[in-house]
């Protein structure tokens, strides 16, 4: 079996964590966001997988190489990517797909049952196959209508809010045939939900979707990030190296430690939960409420952590608060008795001073 995987993005909305590193290159719970997805893949049985790369490809493709430590054959497909769209693309290596194929974006985290949809492909006789999950919110989703049988009738990329006709919003993995690309046009911006989907309704081909159950979370914020953290700790988001059978789906009081190698820890006091990267080190007297701590960062005493993501090589200074929603970006510096307000970025690089104050706009 082979797939391809849409690597190629910015990640724009994820600034500044996206500075340095392309969005599938995020780390949670210590691994690259596109691991997870590679993972899923080939416990799918794919074989041979086609990465799609552009911003920041080296990070990519020296991670993961030929894809034999991942137990799969790897390829890259670099160029105008972007500038192609992803249908646009992936045409381009449809010419060395043989048959029936996977399609994946590597920034989403979920548990769906990959055979179960390409299987469900395959009985429909479909030219393409849309995986559909369920959102409160779809305005920032293409989102489709089906019928009884589950061919798509209607379909539109990020409605307005009063435009939102269904909740069924496209997940990001989809199945086809190599045939469907004979209508993406050679060398062209030719994008899936906004030029190929609905070409296909025009020409009523065969475009079906699979509504599913399991979690799906596409990290599109930071706060979409903490979120599938506290997912993996409630037991929603299943990871194979995280237990949470003890945990009862209680985080409010105290809450889960998970760290990387090498970390240097003097009893934080942890509320909801507090991952942490390698050569993480952490001084007395630290709290940590539900937040995502990089690799080689050092928190001095005293510091106080809400609902933050702190990226690598970040110093954060004695008696520093840092409140909920802000994001500091890699190779900061916070000196010493400064406050971040709630809802901050401070970019790549920053160095605030001591007894600073940062408030939001």
């Amino acid at each position: 079996m082979q797939a391809v995987i849409l690597a190629g993005g910015k990640g724009t909305r994820l600034l500044p964590l996206t500075v340095y590193r392309p969005k599938p290159m995020i780390p949670f719970f210590n691994k690259s966001m596109m691991e997870y997805v590679v993972k899923a893949l080939t416990n799918a049985g794919v074989e041979e997988i086609f990465v799609l790369v552009g911003y920041l490809k080296k990070r990519i493709t020296n991670y993961f190489g030929d894809g034999s430590d991942f137990g799969v054959e790897i390829h890259y497909s670099n160029g105008e990517n972007i500038k192609l769209g992803t249908a646009g693309a992936t045409k381009k290596v449809v010419n060395k797909i043989e048959d029936t194929f996977i399609v994946a974006s590597s920034d989403v985290l979920t548990n769906i049952n990959i055979n179960a949809l390409y299987e469900y492909h395959k009985k429909k006789k479909a030219l393409a196959t849309i995986a559909l999950s369920r959102v409160e919110d779809p305005s920032q989703y293409g989102i489709a209508i089906v019928d009884s049988d589950n061919r798509i009738l209607r379909f539109k990329e990020k409605p307005e809010p009063e435009e939102a006709f269904s909740n069924l919003v496209n997940a990001g993995i989809y199945v086809f045939e190599p045939e469907a690309f004979d209508s993406v046009p050679k060398g062209e911006n030719f994008d899936f939900s906004l030029n190929l989907f609905p070409k296909m309704l025009e020409e009523n081909l065969p475009l079906y979707g699979f509504p599913f159950e399991e979690y799906w979370n596409d990290v599109g914020r930071p706060s979409s990030y903490l979120q599938a953290t506290a997912d993996v700790f409630l037991g929603r988001l299943k990871l194979s190296q995280v237990r949470t059978e003890s945990l009862k789906g209680n985080l409010e009081y105290g809450g889960p430690l998970y760290s990387g190698i090498r970390c240097q820890i003097r009893r934080p006091e942890v509320r909801g939960f507090a991952v942490l990267g390698d050569n993480v080190k952490i001084g007395r007297n630290v709290k940590i409420e539900r937040s995502v701590i990089f690799s080689n960062v050092t928190i001095e005493e005293g510091a106080e952590i809400y609902e933050a993501i702190i990226g690598e090589n970040v110093h954060i200074g004695k008696g520093v608060i840092i409140e909920s929603g802000s994001v500091v970006g890699d190779n900061s510096v916070i000196e010493e008795f400064t406050k971040i307000g709630a809802n901050v970025k401070i970019w790549a690089e920053s160095r605030i001073g001591k007894e600073s104050i940062v408030l939001p706009d």
